[in-house]
């Protein structure tokens, strides 16, 4: 540090980048040797500086010895190496020098330390000249010491690529692109010129069939680590919509950033990504409420949160208007502005004048041009983007573009995710499903009111006895109440996580390329419908009380009330998580309510109290994988339907003993446990449609 009002408060900067580098940080008094300004000076010996030609300073670079001790590397103040990258754990790994080369060692953090690369265990030896990865920020291994890189180094370089399906057909056929940081480059081209295929390539989920894409220095298809540092804003707004701007920014902060990122922490990051795409006034506005402009910003806020280097949009005007069209390509030359490398596909070319330089891209993939704006109208005289458009179309496709040189692989995931705390995201997962479940107050009724109206049907089953000892009259009464309630405990169960998983399944996709774990988002789902289920239990049970007398005794729990509820959450949480495991299953939400009906009524007919299940081959055997059956048996075993209606079978379930009734309540446990493994296992084959 140097205390003189000459020197600018970021005058300059030592680098180490094939040896050590001085380089100037665009200061008011400039930076000054042997009587010449420079911007950039290599250290060799002994070099004399002047600091806005007043303030002399020397700099000595000559063989040193390593230090000893150990070097800490992480985000936090008190580190010896500190990176101001909010990828980086506080304390993110050490490095101590033992002769040989230094050993790193990971401290266990959110991000995994990159040794050329490739993630290191726990620990590696490096020698001078490699190159460390810790979060977004490089880290060059020298031989005395370790010192951050320029991001100026970060280069997305696109090496001849070209990309044939099977049956022959080219999508893109030798494309070639350099993108520095600072770069907005457009990429346009006629419908069919393969945009979004290379977008897929670039983002490492389609591997060309010839040709290669890196960056910085490494390739993205062979180093999928090196996609954690790229951010992709994908054609549609895939968010929360019920959530405000700054909660949902909030959220996605908490389950993209380090477990020891601190919330004033997380709360700069959100406000700095709201500022970048000037929508600091907008935070607190809930995010259906936007513009479909502002909508676009916030997706794109959402990528900025993590800081990535490179950051990719697909179509983001795609349906806006011209105003908010100019909106988002003045965000997006912020962007850039601010050191990011943005590469954006768009349709639309009334707004690149903002762009560094355009790709344009004729049928087959072919680039057609690529340079400035300006030079492009040159090269056309005073056509119209129409006309140019015109010209790129009526390119000849190729044909026989080559054999390919790499294997094909049209499903390889964007990024892999990292290891992030689960338990962290979890609870992350359920406070933001509750906060969506009070910002939809039709939701919430309808989630409440349900069960009661289920219950109101009770007054429909003939008879005053309820669920005790009936009258002679209506003997079956407490045999249809049994099935009223659970196969509405099915009902309710299956109604609330048949559409969840479909329904979210665009935004579930873009958090699991962002780190999410699909194990932490299925237990988040039962959790949170566990607790709602369990509430609907106790308003059904309550409800169907009111109306109806109740069993005379109690089986185990001490009182009947609390046994038939525990039957009846049970039931329909085993019913939830079989729902849950159907949406993640559909392709679509419309195909959900076909199989909620069936699912609904085959339990009505398995559950054994409308149609005998006992000793009827097939039909009892198809009856055990029903819920409503064992729900159906723990509640007969309280009401002791039994002794009460004559000339029903002699199913030993419906006992009402402790060990029948436990033995029912006990598979549906068991039951439930399978279900939450496959959606689990589910949830991480789910693909975009």
């Amino acid at each position: 540090m140097v205390e003189d009002p000459a020197v600018s408060r970021h005058h300059l900067r030592v680098e180490y980048d094939n040896g050590w580098v001085l380089r100037d940080h665009g200061s008011a008094g400039g930076t000054w040797v042997d009587g010449r300004q420079v911007r950039e000076q290599r250290i060799a010996g002994e070099l004399v500086v002047r600091l806005s030609g007043e303030v002399e300073v020397v700099f000595r670079c000559g063989t040193a010895t390593p230090p000893s001790g150990v070097i800490s590397i992480g985000r936090a103040a008190g580190n010896d190496l500190v990176l101001a990258d909010p990828m980086v754990s506080r304390r993110h790994a050490t490095a101590r020098y033992t002769g040989d080369g230094w050993r790193v060692s990971d401290l266990g953090s959110a991000n995994p330390v990159l040794h050329n690369g490739e993630p290191i265990a726990a620990d590696a030896l490096v020698s001078s000249g490699d190159l460390l990865t810790f979060g977004s920020t490089d880290v060059i291994v020298t031989p005395v010491g370790l010192t951050s890189l320029p991001g100026a180094k970060q280069h997305l370089v696109v090496d001849d690529v070209g990309f044939t399906l099977p049956s022959g057909q080219p999508l893109l056929s030798g494309v070639s692109l350099d993108v520095r940081p600072g770069e907005l480059v457009a990429v346009v081209g006629p419908s069919g010129a393969g945009k979004s295929t290379l977008l897929k390539v670039l983002t490492g989920t389609l591997v060309p069939t010839h040709g290669h894409v890196s960056y910085d220095g490494l390739d993205v298809h062979e180093h999928p680590a090196v996609r954690e540092r790229i951010g992709v804003v994908p054609q549609k707004d895939v968010m929360h919509v019920r959530l405000s701007a700054r909660r949902v920014l909030a959220y996605a902060a908490k389950l993209r950033l380090p477990a020891d990122t601190m919330r004033r922490e997380r709360n700069d990051v959100v406000a700095a990504a709201l500022a970048q795409v000037d929508l600091t006034a907008q935070a607190r506005t809930t995010v259906r409420r936007l513009s479909g402009g502002q909508q676009k910003r916030v997706s794109i806020a959402m990528e900025l949160l993590t800081s990535p280097p490179l950051l990719l949009l697909d179509e983001p005007t795609s349906g806006l208007d011209p105003w908010l069209d100019k909106q988002i390509m003045t965000s997006l030359r912020t962007v850039a502005d601010t050191g990011r490398s943005v590469v954006v596909v768009t349709h639309n070319p009334d707004n690149l004048a903002q762009c560094d330089r355009i790709l344009v891209l004729a049928p087959g993939g072919v680039p057609f041009f690529l340079g400035a704006p300006d030079d492009l109208r040159v090269r056309f005289g005073a056509a119209s983007w129409a006309d140019i458009f015109e010209a790129a179309a009526s390119r000849p496709v190729p044909t026989g573009v080559g054999a390919p040189e790499r294997r094909v692989a049209a499903s390889v995931p964007r990024s892999v995710a990292t290891p992030r705390t689960m338990w962290r995201q979890l609870v992350t997962l359920v406070s933001r499903h509750t906060r969506l479940i009070l910002a939809d107050p039709g939701y919430a009724a309808f989630l409440l009111l349900i069960p009661l109206l289920l219950a109101g049907l009770a007054l429909a089953v003939p008879g005053e006895a309820g669920l005790g000892p009936p009258g002679a009259a209506d003997l079956t009464e407490p045999t249809q109440m049994l099935v009223l309630l659970f196969v509405g405990a099915a009902f309710t169960g299956g109604a609330c996580g048949a559409r969840e998983i479909v329904a979210e399944r665009a935004i579930f996709l873009r958090e699991r390329a962002a780190g999410l774990r699909p194990r932490a988002y299925g237990l988040s789902k039962l959790l949170m419908f566990g607790v709602i289920v369990a509430v609907q239990a106790v308003l059904l049970v309550a409800g169907t009380l009111a109306v109806k007398p109740g069993p005379a005794d109690a089986v185990l729990l001490g009182h009947p009330a609390v046994e038939l509820i525990v039957a009846v959450w049970l039931t329909a949480f085993a019913s939830c998580a079989l729902s849950l495991v159907v949406s993640a299953w559909v392709k679509s939400s419309e195909q959900v309510m076909p199989l909620l009906v069936v699912l609904v009524m085959a339990q009505l007919v398995l559950c054994g109290g409308m149609i005998p299940v006992t000793d009827r081959p097939v039909l009892e055997q198809l009856s055990w994988l029903a819920p409503a059956r064992w729900g159906y048996a723990a509640g007969a075993s309280t009401v002791d339907v039994r002794a009460h209606v004559p000339g029903l079978p002699a199913e030993p379930l419906w006992r009402h003993e402790p060990l029948w009734w436990l033995l029912s309540a006990g598979v549906l446990l068991a039951m439930t446990v399978p279900l939450a493994a496959l959606l689990v296992r589910r949830a991480g084959r789910v693909r975009a449609e």
